[in-house]
């Protein structure tokens, strides 16, 4: 049985996903997602058949795919900005 383990970490938002405003990708070039807790969740890079890409929401989507989606991040002090 596999034990889960809670790591804090600081992540840098830099780029956003048009259509998936709970994923995003970070400074470190990794995709994370805000689970419905809120906590952050670090999503793999999959490999389908011959395909590298990332499951969005039960949609597997490609890097090329992925790529038009991609927004730069704006950091906001307002409160309900997103």
């Amino acid at each position: 049985m596999a034990k889960k383990i809670l790591i804090n970490q600081l992540v840098e938002r830099v780029w956003d996903i048009e259509g998936y405003p709970d994923y995003f990708f970070g400074a470190d070039k990794q995709l994370y997602r805000f689970d419905s807790r809120g906590n952050i969740q670090r999503n793999k890079r999959i490999l389908l058949r011959y395909t590298l890409g990332y499951v969005l929401k039960s949609r597997f989507y490609s890097l090329t795919q992925l790529r038009p989606l991609l927004r730069k991040h704006i950091a906001t002090d307002h409160p309900t900005a997103i």
